[in-house]
């Protein structure tokens, strides 16, 4: 599904201002930047895993797209492997450039970006749905990538139940941001059009889902949009706008009934983002 009306350059360049960043040394307040450590922990984990399990040395060849702060990266260079990173520009990978031992391009990707069959895995971590031409990027995957090497892919599910339940307030919408969103049936198809073979999917994110869940009923009950989500990157500091307390208590009192359902939309395989791993098998489709 793609966004229409499609946002010009400008409104694009608008929607990734300072603000989208954050507003402090990482994108979020310090008690939810360890919240997504934890996360971040997990996923090196995986990562870890994946590499040993298609046959990847110690020390392997790891691509992010949209690297972000680096954080992820900075996991896996701890472990040994050689880490790359790619973002929009200097500017918004300021911060993985602090994490010493990654390697970082900026700018519009090209084949010739990396040599082929350069890395054992790559991410593309809520990406894709930002990019203009994610077809071209995931075969520019499938050529980065060794024979059997790892993709490590999140992106929002357009046919979840909180996608369905809210509509035009739900968070993982973000317009203008993001240009393209999928289901289950139209990623695969699309990882399989680009040469991959796909091993899992699984839409049950505590990461993502259940802040899903409560930002787009906030949306909904005409909050402005995503506002409590600026206060946690620090762009809104909670004790200057009078409704701001309110926010929080309406998200005190819907987290237990989020996390129920978040709990059984992922049960039944309709979780609000789709999490998959897939290798790199066949040539892409002409």
């Amino acid at each position: 599904m793609l966004l229409d009306p499609r946002p010009g350059p400008g409104m694009i360049q608008e929607a990734y201002d300072e603000e989208y960043y954050g507003a402090g040394a990482r994108k979020f307040v310090p008690a939810i930047e360890r919240f997504v450590d934890a996360f971040r922990d997990r996923r090196a984990i995986l990562a870890a895993r994946l590499l040993r399990a298609g046959g990847a040395t110690a020390s392997a060849r790891v691509l992010d797209i949209g690297c972000g702060s680096g954080q992820f990266l900075a996991r896996l260079e701890c472990m040994g492997h050689e880490c790359h990173g790619t973002e929009l520009s200097a500017e918004t990978g300021a911060r993985a450039a602090r994490i010493p031992g990654l390697e970082l391009q900026f700018g519009a990707l090209a084949p010739e970006t990396y040599p082929p069959g350069f890395f054992d895995l790559i991410s593309i971590w809520h990406v894709l749905e930002h990019l203009p031409d994610p077809d071209f990027v995931l075969r520019l995957c499938h050529g980065w990538l060794r024979e059997g090497g790892a993709l490590l892919l999140a992106v929002p599910n357009v046919d979840s139940w909180q996608a369905r339940l809210f509509g035009g307030s739900w968070f993982h919408l973000d317009p203008p941001r993001h240009l393209y969103h999928f289901n289950g049936r139209s990623l695969v198809a699309a990882l399989a059009q680009a040469g991959f073979r796909v091993e899992r999917v699984r839409t049950l994110s505590w990461e993502q889902n259940v802040y899903g869940i409560l930002q787009s009923a906030l949306n909904a009950l005409g909050f402005p949009r995503d506002e409590f989500y600026e206060v946690l990157k620090g762009n809104r500091p909670i004790t200057a706008r009078p409704r701001l307390p309110v926010e929080a208590l309406v998200l005190l009192l819907l987290s237990p009934a989020a996390l129920l359902f978040a709990a059984l939309e992922g049960l039944f395989g309709s979780g609000g983002t789709l999490e998959v791993v897939a290798r790199r098998a066949d040539p892409p489709a002409a």
